[in-house]
């Protein structure tokens, strides 16, 4: 009986821990992300940390972890197909009034599976920087599948950022999905 006892607490804080990590997909929805900024709910859930902090579907996340990009990106994906990753800050410049629609802060694309540092960089990574008197923004991170490996049509203008219409970008494209997200909150 002791022996069970003391495997239930060794194995305990590792089930806590995976709890706490784990992104909860309906907060897309209780975050007014859906469908107010995208139509749908990402099928997955998709793995993000910043410096050994994790995303998790609405945590509160801080300036100087988000300076550099995640060290960890990862999502379940076909090897065989090809990927785009958008992050993007859909509270520009404020919560209340977003009036700027939506701030493009990286863009990745032709993605082989999950190996986002073979992707092609269109847009690189921009730290989150909100208003100091704000209220938090919200930061999402989306995964679409491309129908084949596509490139961006030259018309796309990487140097501007705002206004980025993240529905529209995906219909253009003919992107499927989302089929992996997730997002973090960050307070100024």
């Amino acid at each position: 009986m002791l022996k069970l006892i003391c495997q239930i607490i060794l194995v305990l804080p590792i089930c806590i821990l995976a709890q706490e990590s784990e992104c909860n997909l309906n907060n897309f929805k209780t975050s007014d992300i859906v469908p107010n900024i995208i139509p749908k709910v990402p099928e997955k859930p998709m793995t993000i940390e910043y410096k050994d902090h994790p995303v998790t579907c609405g945590n509160q996340l801080d300036l100087n972890t988000t300076h550099d990009p995640p060290t960890v990106v990862d999502y379940e994906a076909d090897k065989t197909k090809y990927y785009t990753l958008i992050m993007f800050d859909p509270d520009v410049p404020y919560p209340q009034n977003r009036s700027l629609q939506s701030f493009r802060h990286w863009l990745i694309e032709n993605i082989e599976g999950n190996l986002v540092n073979n992707g092609d960089l269109v847009s690189s990574y921009y730290r989150p920087t909100p208003p100091s008197d704000s209220d938090s923004h919200r930061y999402i991170f989306l995964i679409y599948e491309q129908p084949d490996s596509m490139k961006l049509n030259d018309h796309f203008d990487n140097n501007e950022r705002t206004n980025f219409d993240v529905p529209k970008f995906v219909q253009e494209r003919n992107l499927t999905g989302p089929v992996a997200g997730n997002f973090f909150l960050l307070h100024p």
